[in-house]
């Protein structure tokens, strides 16, 4: 009837170890998945373009002028040098910059300096900003849409 203060100790201590058996576990989890998403990133960025954009389940079409009637849903840095940028749900496109961009690889947001809902080759910039106050204009060259690998071919 009577426990001893080892055994209460015990029982106390239990829900202990398993919390930290948990959190131990989780924090292994979250390198190996920080370690993949690194390994992936670097391949993206040392592979050839067509390949890059293939891994990630893509491939370019013509290229276009412009895009009309868009607006910033999502993206992507592929490298420092090209983005895909999704219009909505549904409309990728690849944007190849001038020059490097180096802080597009860093970067949480972009801007587009463009005028209106049109965004145009040679003439817009994907801007990436640079606290405090600043940003890194980076040239438009070339604009690509981009569409679903069928992976059944």
């Amino acid at each position: 009837m009577w426990s001893t203060v080892a055994e209460v100790k015990t029982d106390v201590m239990k829900p202990y170890y398993l919390m930290a058996l948990v959190w131990s576990y989780a924090l292994l989890a979250g390198c190996a998945s920080m370690e993949q998403a690194a390994a992936e990133r670097e391949k993206l960025e040392t592979e050839p373009l067509p390949q890059a954009l293939a891994s990630l389940g893509y491939e370019m079409g013509a290229p276009v002028e412009q895009v009309t009637g868009w607006s910033l849903y999502n993206w992507q840095a592929i490298n420092q040098t090209a983005l895909i940028i999704w219009v909505d749900a549904f409309h990728p496109y690849l944007f190849t910059l001038r020059e490097r961009c180096p802080d597009l690889m860093f970067t949480q947001t972009i801007s587009v300096s463009n005028t209106g809902p049109i965004i145009n080759a040679n003439l817009d910039s994907i801007v990436v900003p640079n606290p405090p106050g600043g940003g890194q204009d980076c040239f438009i060259d070339a604009i690509y849409p981009l569409s679903k690998i069928d992976k059944a071919a």
